[in-house]
């Protein structure tokens, strides 16, 4: 019964992260996610009482189920430009390719109606990204830490940036020109 419990969980936490990247933390009522997991609005609640909780939930395993694709940026048998390059391909695949925003970024443009307990876990999560590139680019330019967080907070705001761009114009180019200075210095 508790596998059938957490598939259940798993199916909401799916259904809902999907509600998000298309519209964002307002786009889904539980009744949305009951409906698409075919059981009864009580259910959802009974794993997920609150909205906050339920998307807390999502960026909670969002955020581990990152952290564990992220290779250990401090290990020699890693080159830091095959991270950095592995890390902006990644992105390009999940969010550009697949012409959604992020999870991150649609939660991110909702920050002012956020719980704050989705906020913690969205901070959570850009804080793992910018301390694993600014790890990356201390190996790859022998700089100190605080300049390795100035470069990884620089590079997610390009990426981020770019995506937008993307997502606005419909033209998958402008990710790679908004990159090209980038990949030019770094790899």
């Amino acid at each position: 019964m508790t596998v059938e419990r957490n598939d259940t969980k798993n199916k909401i936490l799916d259904i809902a992260e999907g509600f998000i990247v298309k519209g964002g933390y307002n786009a889904f009522s539980f009744r949305d996610i009951a409906d698409a997991v075919g059981i009864k609005s009580a259910s959802v609640h009974y794993h997920y009482p609150t909205k906050g909780d339920l998307v807390s939930a999502v960026m909670g395993r969002y955020t581990r189920d990152f952290s564990e694709l992220l290779p250990n940026p401090n290990d020699d048998k890693f080159d830091p430009k095959m991270l950095l390059d592995g890390f902006i391909k990644g992105f390009k695949d999940k969010v550009v390719d697949q012409r959604d925003m992020s999870l991150c970024t649609m939660l991110t443009s909702n920050k002012a109606i956020l719980p704050e307990s989705v906020g913690a876990e969205l901070a959570a999560f850009y804080q793992l990204i910018l301390d694993w590139l600014s790890q990356v680019f201390v190996r790859l330019d022998p700089i100190n830490k605080d300049s390795g967080l100035i470069l990884a907070s620089q590079l997610l705001a390009c990426l981020h940036g770019a995506s937008i761009l993307v997502q606005g114009t419909n033209q998958s180019e402008f990710f790679d020109h908004a990159l090209s200075e980038w990949r030019s210095r770094y790899l």
